[in-house]
């Protein structure tokens, strides 16, 4: 994941943006930037397990998508 946090100015006052999967998210104190931004990385980086079913459903699209039909 592409993860970023830069200064900025708005309407005269610093704001720090946190741009994360094609979206910005602004922020008014760099701590809470970073906080969101630390947790943000933490839950994708997090271990996830799908249902069975799930995984089958993909599994069935993935192979009918490559298949091009």
């Amino acid at each position: 994941m592409d993860l970023s946090i830069e200064s900025a100015t708005r309407d005269d006052r610093p704001v720090w943006l946190v741009h994360a999967c094609g979206m910005t998210f602004t922020f008014v104190e760099r701590a809470s930037a970073a906080a969101f931004a630390a947790k943000l990385e933490e839950r994708v980086d997090a271990a996830h397990c799908l249902p069975r079913e799930t995984q089958q459903h993909w599994a069935a699209e993935h192979y009918r998508m490559l298949r091009g039909s």
